[in-house]
């Protein structure tokens, strides 16, 4: 079901980015948030047009984040945009110390916390350096980029080698260097993994791996952190490289670098994915062009088994184990693949990874959407979490972690005590949710000892101008989910010939292709269908579509029936 924010919530989020004051406008200039109309499906417009789009949306409205000029920009290329907010100008702050913007941690007290960590819990914890920035590659400055492996140790455990005993739960933050909470949900994960208070990590630790790297682009954050209190609104990574003879300016939509979750060769280039250097979605130059892209591959290739079928449209073996977890900000979404491609296509895991996003949203609580990421915010292709799926078959998932419906604790910057008042209590129990399905997220649910069949018997004429046609059937009276193998029988009458697209849709939205442009001229082109629907719920109302390309002539529906 879809939800969206009020518009309180609206407000409340842009006076969290008002009280941050976060740096997107040169010296002088004010950052202006707008609201832009750009309904699901015809956003690609506004995307491609070099703008600094949110990940957000508001119903058929999404949010650009600019300066005084914007606006007229906006217009000009024929969007209807308003103010929503007018933001303070930056103001310059020490860049030495621990923590910016009234208590988020630099890279170096990260750095430093995840050395601590593993002194202070030498039988539980192993820092691993995997590669270094991009400005580290070109000897100016830089960072090693770092991970933590958290378990309780045995032999073997925390090697770089996807044969390990253990499965592997993986978190990361900071991807976009801006969103700042993601980097602090890292932070707080880490210490509650090694704090020994909760009866249920120990447990977990026993049984698997977590995997944190709490900053996946420190050369973008030393760029946030240089505004102290006033963070830059850096989303790239470090790589200021001329590509195009164009020098970039300072504002949050036209700034240097590469933008770490279109670099990808997972769907590169497809959509939202610029192929202009200052944008803030630019792409690079190449697939899987940068350090930092190059080295988390390398390092997710040295944890996981390949488990990916040979054919990309068949899952994934239900025994994969592991899981892989983006955290982004700042809209209220649980996201899985593909995030890039035609948004009607689905993984050969779908049903599963489906399933475990509608557990966050519902953990999360109201606000929270679940899908493809062009179901419910837009397309956006070379993402990490579309790689590790489409390399590897692991389970991967993106949080778009936003803020309340009726509080503030909005925008890229909230204020830093949201983190432990309202964050941080949000994602844990979210947190443990994938972590206790890390060892099989795959896995089929029980079946139902019995089978539950209802029938819908209504004629209903399938030859139209308007397909496709849907009819509904209410299942009542049957508890738990579906069974492995439930079946669609349908059938027709009088039909003077078909070409005929079926699909199946659950309760919850999910939609099961049964046929595509299936050409007949029987008078009855119906069958029956078998198919796995063990992660949907049998109760609720369930939909069949019936989308007949051949829309002159005669033809019914006669009855259907869903034994599940």
């Amino acid at each position: 079901m879809k939800r969206t924010r009020s518009r309180l919530a609206l407000v409340c989020a842009a006076t969290a980015l008002l009280a941050a004051g976060p740096a997107v406008a040169a010296e002088g200039e004010s950052a202006v948030l707008y609201q832009v109309h750009a309904p699901l499906g015809a956003e690609q417009a506004l995307l491609a047009g070099g703008f600094d789009v949110m990940e957000h949306r508001d119903g058929d409205s999404l949010f650009v984040l600019g300066d005084p000029t914007t606006g007229t920009a906006l217009r000009r290329a024929g969007f209807s945009a308003a103010v929503d907010r007018v933001l303070p100008r930056p103001r310059a702050a020490a860049a030495d110390a621990d923590t910016f913007f009234g208590g988020y941690h630099t890279v170096a007290a990260h750095e430093q916390h995840l050395d601590q960590v593993a002194r202070d819990h030498p039988d539980l914890a192993t820092v691993v350096d995997y590669g270094d920035s991009w400005l580290k590659t070109r000897n100016r400055g830089g960072h090693d980029l770092r991970a933590l492996c958290v378990t309780r140790k045995r032999p073997g455990d925390c090697a770089l080698s996807p044969d390990a005993p253990k499965p592997r739960f993986f978190v990361m933050g900071q991807l976009h260097s801006r969103e700042l909470t993601t980097g602090e949900i890292a932070w707080r994960w880490i210490d509650h993994l090694v704090g020994g208070t909760d009866p249920a990590i120990a447990s977990l630790l026993d049984t698997t791996e977590f995997w944190v790297v709490p900053i996946a682009n420190p050369d973008g954050v030393d760029n946030v952190q240089r505004g102290g209190d006033s963070p830059v609104s850096h989303r790239k990574n470090g790589n200021d490289t001329d590509y195009q003879g164009t020098t970039c300016g300072t504002v949050s939509s036209s700034h240097p670098g590469i933008d770490l979750n279109r670099n990808t060769a997972s769907n590169w280039g497809l959509q939202n994915a610029s192929d202009q250097q200052c944008d803030q979605t630019f792409r690079g130059t190449a697939p899987d062009s940068e350090p930092e892209t190059k080295a988390l591959q390398a390092l997710w290739r040295s944890l996981y088994r390949d488990r990916r079928a040979v054919d990309p449209a068949q899952p994934a073996p239900a025994d994969t184990s592991g899981l892989v977890l983006s955290l982004h900000a700042y809209g209220n979404y649980a996201l899985f693949p593909w995030s890039g491609g035609a948004v009607d296509r689905r993984t050969g895991n779908d049903a599963a990874l489906r399933d475990l996003a509608q557990d966050f949203a519902e953990l999360a609580g109201p606000g929270w959407q679940y899908g493809q990421s062009g179901q419910v915010l837009y397309s956006a292709s070379g993402t990490t979490d579309d790689w590790a799926y489409d390399d590897l078959g692991v389970a991967s998932f993106v949080w778009e972690v936003g803020p309340p419906p009726e509080q503030a604790c909005g925008g890229f910057f909230p204020a830093h005590s949201c983190q432990d008042g309202f964050f941080w209590p949000k994602v844990l129990p979210m947190l443990l949710h994938a972590a206790r399905h890390t060892a099989a997220p795959y896995a089929p649910a029980p079946e139902p000892p019995t089978a539950c069949a209802r029938t819908n018997d209504t004629d209903t004429p399938v030859v139209t101008r308007t397909p496709p046609v849907t009819v509904s059937l209410a299942v009542t009276g049957c508890e738990g989910n579906a069974r492995s193998a439930s079946r669609v029988e349908l059938h027709y009458k009088n039909m003077s010939g078909s070409v005929i697209t079926l699909d199946l849709v659950a309760p919850d939205g999910t939609a099961y292709r049964l046929q595509h442009q299936v050409v007949s001229t029987a008078p009855d082109p119906g069958g029956t269908f078998t198919l796995d629907l063990s992660r949907e719920s049998r109760q609720g109302t369930w939909q069949l579509r019936v989308h007949n390309y051949i829309w002159v002539g005669t033809g019914d529906l006669d009855r259907w029936t869903l034994t599940l």
